[in-house]
């Protein structure tokens, strides 16, 4: 490719998505995995919960965020609390970080190291030194025994299983995990476990252990963001992209290790023009874009394969509207590789590929930029324009005096929409989000939407959207998606 020429090939390849054929007959078997609440995640989660850590501070399971406030509200000025902080704010000891020494660490009662730190273990994420690692877990196991955290994880036991149940019944229904051997090859050396973050609300993780006998146990921990009626964590089919994409980055993280070099000042270029909206992902650097764009690419053949074509081109598209613009052609490079029967025997031998894309994107960076968006702003006002409305809200949005012994907000569509259907959006904190009080239902035309909520608070802002540009669940039956709609409103003292 010339400098500054847009090559008509590159172009299709980004925008157009070609080759994407969904695969048949996948005979890999699948790994065996079981869900568990692993009490090292919990235990990581409180104490960054304790330092204030955003991130860790999203639970959306009421009861179960009550009783660890409850639980633990002596303990704020723990020393490792104080530690956790610094940790942050001096090492960006954050996000993956946490999760990932809670995987490096044996139990969470001796907290002894799963495998030693010095040599530093490839697995044990760069923010954490030996030093602070193991000052840090000195000082936990005091916190550990101080705080009963053994009978605060003991006395929750029911809730754990449930959830765990919950989540195992929905991977044997919809997961294809043996895709992984399928897409990458087979690899009996690694360790699958799928674990719930019971109090990361949002946030979930892909972190792995490199064991002493050379093989690697690999997690996806899944945050927990949903709940019943009940206040009981829930699952849908939706969250098994999480766990897929959580899973995928044990295989393609060291992928971008390996060629990291020769990735760089095509990465450092996209990063440059997309830094502002990757930080607010909280991805703060080139390597980081890197990591997810090759992810999310993986993640997109996954959905191919089992999905079909309509459903990986919404995925690319959610992900444009994440600024991963390349990601959708990317995807498509992937099918080349994907083809049957296989050319490469696995990524690394196709990264030379992978590697060529994102300098030739690079290089045209501005062109292919401005086109992806420009395609993105049309399909957004079309679907604005075409998809369902909604006649009323109940109290209407941008109200400020709504009575706090409201019972229910009441949503009026303009057409019938799907049954059993909705996405009620958190956007920003817990404590601003209406909570449940029961059971959404539509009326018998399916038309108007009741949503049962608990106790307002009075003199407060409270802010819920519904849908998502990535999340469809309110849909008309014609099948066309609710455009996202954000509803504000300020009950009176």
């Amino acid at each position: 490719m010339r400098q500054g020429r847009v090559v008509p090939a590159v172009l299709l390849s980004v925008v157009c998505f070609f080759g994407f054929e969904a695969l048949a007959g996948q005979t890999a078997p699948a790994p065996q995995v079981s869900v568990t609440v692993d009490p090292r995640v919990e235990l990581m989660s409180i104490i960054f919960r304790l330092a204030g850590n955003p991130e860790y501070s999203q639970g959306r399971v009421p009861g179960y965020i009550q009783d660890i406030d409850r639980h633990f509200a002596g303990f704020k000025d723990d020393p490792v609390v104080k530690l956790a902080a610094r940790l942050r704010a001096t090492q960006g000891v954050s996000y993956d970080a946490v999760m990932g020494m809670a995987v490096h660490i044996a139990d969470a009662r001796e907290l002894k190291e799963a495998v030693p730190f010095e040599p530093r273990p490839a697995s044990l994420d760069r923010r954490w030194t030996p030093a602070s690692a193991r000052e840090f877990l000195a000082l936990a196991r005091k916190f550990v025994a101080a705080s009963d955290f053994g009978g605060f994880f003991n006395a929750h036991q029911h809730i754990y299983t449930q959830s765990a149940e919950r989540l195992q019944q929905l991977l044997a229904k919809e997961a294809h995990l043996e895709w992984y051997d399928d897409f990458y090859g087979e690899n009996q050396n690694l360790v699958f476990h799928v674990v719930l973050g019971m109090s990361n609300g949002g946030g979930s993780y892909g972190v792995h252990l490199d064991r002493a006998d050379g093989r690697s146990n690999i997690y996806s921990i899944l945050g927990v963001w949903r709940v019943d009626a009940q206040g009981d964590p829930e699952f849908e089919p939706g969250m098994i992209s999480t766990i897929i994409h959580e899973f995928n980055h044990s295989y393609t993280n060291p992928l971008v290790d390996r060629f990291a070099e020769e990735l760089k000042p095509a990465a450092e270029k996209l990063f440059n023009v997309v830094s502002e909206e990757m930080k607010r992902q909280a991805y703060g650097n080139w390597k980081t874009l890197l990591y997810e764009s090759l992810d999310r690419a993986c993640a997109l053949r996954y959905t191919l394969a089992y999905q079909g074509q309509a459903a990986m081109t919404r995925a690319a598209e959610y992900e444009e509207g994440r600024s991963f613009t390349w990601v959708g052609g990317l995807a498509g490079l992937l099918g080349q590789y994907d083809a049957r029967p296989r050319a490469y025997p696995d990524l690394v031998a196709f990264f030379p590929r992978i590697i060529t894309y994102f300098n030739d994107y690079a290089k045209n960076l501005e062109a292919l930029t401005a086109e992806v968006k420009e395609k993105r702003a049309r399909r957004l006002q079309q679907w604005q324009e075409k998809g369902p409305k909604i006649v009323s809200v109940v109290p209407p949005d941008g109200a400020t005096d709504v009575d706090p012994n409201l019972k229910t907000i009441v949503i009026t569509f303009d057409r019938p929409m799907r049954d059993k259907s909705w996405a009620l959006m958190l956007l920003g904190d817990m404590d601003h989000f209406p909570g449940k009080g029961g059971e959404l239902a539509y009326d018998k035309d399916c038309r108007v939407l009741t949503i049962p909520v608990k106790t307002l608070k009075p003199d407060w802002e409270y802010t819920f959207g519904l849908n998502s540009e990535g999340t469809a669940g309110f849909v008309s039956r014609e099948g066309i998606p609710l455009y996202p709609v954000v509803v504000r409103f300020k009950t009176r003292k």
